[in-house]
């Protein structure tokens, strides 16, 4: 008798077999979605309920809310009893490749059939599919923006704020790779069968016939061309990925562990021989950031009032927008007119000018810039810019969620938001912390309160403002919108609290003044009785303050509802812009604006720069910067007058 007449078939294992579902887990785009569609084409075989809806999801304290937005990912340790088999099941969607510990503990009659696709087509696919925005999971995803985000919430997403498409995609699909790789080390092998995308199209029916068997289904008809994603019955161009080769090449260095292991074992994953590697094509909007990705164009609109403010106030302003990556300067041109530069850094935040210096805080360093006027006889056009601002020194401080910076001398004092501490920099540390709220009990990397504003008084910090009193990882989210307050340093003790997402306390006029960025507005706070006075409410959530004169130029953001759907000013508000208000403050009346549109969408720091109208940053290295050099006062004398001609 021969082999095959001793095996029995599907059919006869699957009569055999008490009911069981068999999960596909896969990184997004492996071909996942097809084998299910194949397999289910067989008669008594249907999708299951982790298919077709939220299941884990909508269980007690596993959604994205209640995991405060970490990721979708869940483990082993998450496992707990939710699903019942009922009958022949076949069981996919994208996050479940973030999911293969948890469900084989949960779970423990399935099967899993692990997919893959080669790295580089699937990363290609991956950023076709982001532009779609078909298959965006979490469109409310607190602090993203660009495109929704599309398949499972990947594990360190915040990273990801305003990177490439590439990288974006490059480094989920590293994410779910990873994931199942580490749980497939605590999964029963018997349990478990490896295919590929690639081994699915060069022979179909072999290929469903062996899961079948391995999960005792009955095989189903193989229609003569595979039904595929794109919606079309024709095989897929797997050369579209050179359009997207340089930029995820680029991206591969993001990813290099897991690469490693994908290919260690790989004859195990997919065992089909390489393909050739043609030469990559590029494309113009490769260089593209996720914001400009969305197609959606920068965009603004101003009131007379605005670019006059900045002539008679013989000013310019300089905007961080964080989200969008720009540090903004506002300028009036000639033609009496708002002029708009843009520089472009990693999650621009707290912004510092004083004299010659001008520093920002990135996502997770320091950028200290000088101003070298000369320079600018040597821009196009020649001697419009007053301030030439090009980069001396970084300071590495690490991701600390960096706020509000200011100079009090020559030290640059900063607000440490990670560490619930008040800092200053030094070019031999990530921080020195100087102060820290009285309630918080030690340093670590929580956000306990919330530590956000900074203002000076005489020239020395003197007061911060807090989210809330409270000592534990997050522990301000559940009091955001009540438990603000303003601490006074030197004392350390409470000015006032009861504030609404207090942010940008400032000392102008020999009054204190913040914003209660929940409810819009800006207030002057009584420094002897704690008493709040509303001067004006503002269409939008408020973060970023500076004075020229006697009107406040105020930063406007487009608080999303479903990120602070408690706060007054998502329940009164009729719009909410972002951009620069100004505000009379002898008045309380609007004075005039300057609105973003498009990729701008969240304001984080306004600072003016008093006596500069042109102000401008050399971003990047150049012929102009690599044969300019800055010497001290004391040393030019020293220096060889030119050769006479």
């Amino acid at each position: 008798m021969s082999s095959s007449e001793m095996s029995p078939s599907s059919s006869e294992l699957s009569a055999s077999m008490p009911p069981s579902p068999l999960i596909i887990v896969a990184p997004p785009r492996s071909g996942a979605g097809l084998l299910a569609g194949l397999l289910e084409a067989a008669e008594g075989v249907g999708a299951g309920p982790l298919s077709r809806g939220h299941l884990v999801d909508d269980l007690p304290g596993m959604s994205l809310a209640d995991r405060d937005y970490a990721s979708h990912r869940l483990t082993a340790q998450d496992a707990t009893q939710f699903y019942e088999a009922d009958g022949d099941i076949i069981e996919w969607s994208p996050r479940l490749g973030l999911r293969l510990g948890f469900l084989a503990a949960s779970i423990p009659e399935a099967k899993f059939v692990v997919m893959w696709r080669r790295p580089m087509p699937t990363i290609s696919s991956m950023m076709r599919a982001w532009r779609t925005g078909r298959f965006a999971t979490v469109t409310d995803l607190p602090d993203w923006w660009g495109e929704p985000w599309s398949f499972g919430l990947t594990p360190g997403w915040r990273d990801l704020i305003g990177k490439p498409p590439a990288e974006v995609c490059a480094r989920q699909w590293a994410a779910y790779a990873g994931a199942i790789l580490d749980d497939l080390d605590g999964i029963d092998p018997a349990r478990v069968l490896t295919t590929s995308y690639e081994r699915l199209l060069d022979d179909p029916e072999a290929e469903v016939e062996r899961i079948s068997a391995f999960a005792g289904l009955p095989t189903p008809q193989i229609p003569d061309e595979l039904p595929l994603s794109s919606g079309t019955i024709t095989p897929p161009d797997d050369r579209k990925w050179t359009h997207d080769a340089s930029e995820i090449t680029a991206a591969f260095t993001q990813i290099e562990e897991v690469l490693q292991r994908f290919r260690t074992h790989r004859d195990e994953f997919a065992p089909e021989p390489e393909m050739p590697e043609p030469e990559p094509q590029v494309r113009p909007e490769q260089q593209r950031t996720t914001m400009a990705s969305s197609g959606t164009p920068f965009s603004s609109q101003h009131t007379t009032t605005f670019p006059e403010l900045l002539d008679k106030g013989n000013a310019s302003v300089v905007v961080t927008t964080y989200k969008s990556g720009h540090v903004i300067f506002l300028r009036r041109d000639q033609e009496g007119k708002l002029n708009t530069e843009f520089a472009s850094y990693n999650r621009p935040m707290g912004v510092a000018q004083a004299g010659s210096r001008l520093s920002i805080g990135t996502g997770t360093s320091i950028l200290n810039l000088s101003n070298t006027p000369a320079l600018a006889a040597a821009l196009e056009p020649a001697n419009v810019n007053d301030a030439v601002y090009t980069t001396r020194s970084v300071v590495n401080t690490g991701d600390i969620a960096m706020h509000e910076m200011a100079f009090a001398g020559e030290q640059l004092w900063f607000v440490n938001t990670r560490f619930s501490c008040l800092c200053t920099a030094d070019v031999n540390y990530s921080f020195v912390p100087r102060w820290r709220p009285q309630w918080i009990s030690a340093l670590a990397a929580e956000d306990r309160c919330h530590l956000n504003g900074l203002a000076l008084r005489d020239g020395r910090p003197r007061y911060v403002t807090a989210l809330s009193q409270t000592d534990t990882p997050n522990g301000w989210r559940e009091l955001k919108g009540t438990a603000g307050v303003i601490v006074d340093l030197p004392t350390n003790t409470i000015v006032t609290q009861g504030l609404a997402m207090p942010h940008s306390p400032r000392w102008h006029d020999g009054k204190l003044w913040v914003l209660e960025s929940g409810k819009g507005s800006l207030a002057t706070v009584d420094i002897e009785t704690g008493e709040v006075t509303t001067v004006a409410v503002v269409p939008g959530f408020t973060r970023g303050l500076a004075f020229i004169g006697p009107y406040a130029l105020i930063g406007l953001s487009q608080v999303r509802e479903s990120v602070f759907s408690d706060l007054p000013v998502t329940k009164t508000a009729d719009e909410r812009n972002c951009g620069v208000w100004v505000v009379d403050t002898r008045s309380g009346d609007i004075a005039g604006f300057v609105k973003f549109s498009g990729v701008v969408q969240e304001i984080f720091d306004v600072q003016v720069i008093p006596g500069l109208r042109w102000p401008t940053i050399l971003r990047e290295p150049s012929e102009l910067t690599a044969s300019s050099f800055v010497l001290p006062d004391e040393a030019l004398a020293q220096v060889a007058k030119p050769a006479q001609q």
